[in-house]
């Protein structure tokens, strides 16, 4: 008998892992013909973006901390480069991409640094984040995980800014823009297994442990819970797409 497990995990994909496919569509659209070209996607997750840019012709590649995500991303993507990595240090050589994704948002330098490292002159780095307006959940998640963690593990796209952070790493931004991507789910228990799938919050666990993160998600979104039990969790995110320099002959 055929072995039945993989398939509910793929199944899964669109109500746990689409919550991004609105940004993604964005940044795809701002990136223009993608034909041939070889793309990377960090913190790629389970494929969904990869899946959309090689149906417009990329070569592409990603990266994701969760053997579990990748697993799934494989399934659908043989052909693709998928490999376990953190976009502090992207296990790729310099100049090896056309275009670099990065949908969950660049926290530090360092990490702007290594998608820059990993795009060839003249190539496009397009880069999206949480815009948390005040009082918004997210917003009031932000402060309670940057309270446990000492230190901004879910990046934000309006502070200190998005393109300033691209203007500082020596890139020049080309476009910008803003989307939102509302996401609702059928119990508290379903947004917090859809958060478990994201870039960011393994970080969080891992420096401030799942219970304490845990309590601090349902503090945040208790607002935005129904009377029935569902929650909806409005986000809205800002992208960016710079160019990386241009070297001198």
């Amino acid at each position: 008998m055929a072995s039945t497990h993989t398939a509910p995990m793929v199944l899964d994909v669109p109500h746990r892992h689409d919550r991004h496919s609105p940004l993604h569509r964005a940044i795809l659209r701002a990136l223009g013909p993608l034909s041939g070209m070889r793309l990377l996607d960090v913190g790629c997750g389970v494929g969904l973006l990869l899946r959309a840019a090689e149906r417009r012709g990329a070569l592409v590649a990603g990266v994701d901390t969760a053997v579990e995500r990748l697993e799934i991303a494989r399934w659908a993507l043989p052909d693709a480069d998928l490999r376990v990595g953190d976009v502090d240090a992207l296990p790729f050589d310099n100049g090896t991409f056309d275009v670099v994704t990065a949908c969950g948002g660049v926290g530090t330098g360092t990490a702007l640094a290594e998608l820059t490292r990993v795009v060839r002159p003249g190539g496009r780095v397009a880069v999206g984040g949480w815009m948390h307006p005040a009082g918004c959940w997210a917003a009031t998640f932000g402060e309670h995980l940057r309270r446990l963690t000492r230190r901004d593990s879910v990046p934000l796209a309006d502070d200190p800014g998005l393109e300033a952070g691209l203007w500082t790493a020596g890139l020049a931004v080309l476009t910008t823009g803003e989307v939102g991507c509302p996401a609702r789910y059928p119990s508290l228990a379903a947004a917090w297994a859809a958060m478990l799938g994201s870039e960011q919050l393994p970080l969080a666990i891992r420096l401030a442990g799942e219970r304490a993160v845990y309590e601090a998600f349902v503090a945040s979104v208790e607002p935005a819970m129904g009377t029935d039990g569902t929650v909806l969790l409005s986000k809205a995110f800002r992208y960016a797409v710079a160019m990386t320099p241009v070297r001198n002959a």
